[in-house]
């Protein structure tokens, strides 16, 4: 399951979360998966808090949810979203770099997410986190190339703190 399949499935269903969340439930049924209804529940408990923020660390985070978190209505107003400590690899950086509903976003913190160089060029080609500014990578496969390399794309005229190491 990608963005993409996530993205189709949304549209088959018209939208209906409840109808799209009992798909995806059935089709993870095994060993070591969350159900996406709990993941949303979860979700949903965070932003009653506070709706600009969602903290995520270590709550072994796949890529799988974080092309669900990418499509969510309910993080339209998202500025800081922390998700260090996960396993969002290079697809779940890719997915988050391109969301439409993800570009309010001004912090975002991906420390130790096994993002190599692969998930850096999806980022660096990202047209949505253009508000972007600051973003912690640290404990991940890069070097500190990146924090120059990042400065140069104009997406990321706001970014003001670039970590890696």
């Amino acid at each position: 399951m990608n963005q993409e399949y996530v993205l189709d499935l949304f549209f088959s269903m018209n939208g209906d979360l409840d109808k799209i969340n009992a798909f995806m439930d059935e089709k993870l049924k095994g060993p070591n998966t969350r159900k996406i209804t709990t993941f949303e529940m979860f979700v949903k408990s965070r932003l009653a808090t506070n709706p600009k923020v969602l903290k995520m660390a270590k709550m072994e985070v796949s890529p799988m949810e974080a092309a669900y978190l990418s499509l969510y209505p309910a993080l339209a107003e998202l500025e800081v979203l922390d998700l260090r400590q996960n396993f969002l690899g290079d697809s779940g950086l890719e997915v988050i770099a391109h969301s439409e509903i993800l570009k309010n976003l001004k912090q975002l913190d991906l420390r130790n997410n096994q993002i190599s160089r692969v998930g850096m060029e999806a980022l660096a080609q990202s047209k949505t986190l253009t508000q972007l500014e600051k973003i912690d990578l640290r404990s991940n496969k890069l070097g500190k190339r990146w924090e120059e390399k990042l400065k140069e794309y104009e997406t990321f005229a706001n970014l003001k703190e670039i970590r890696t190491l």
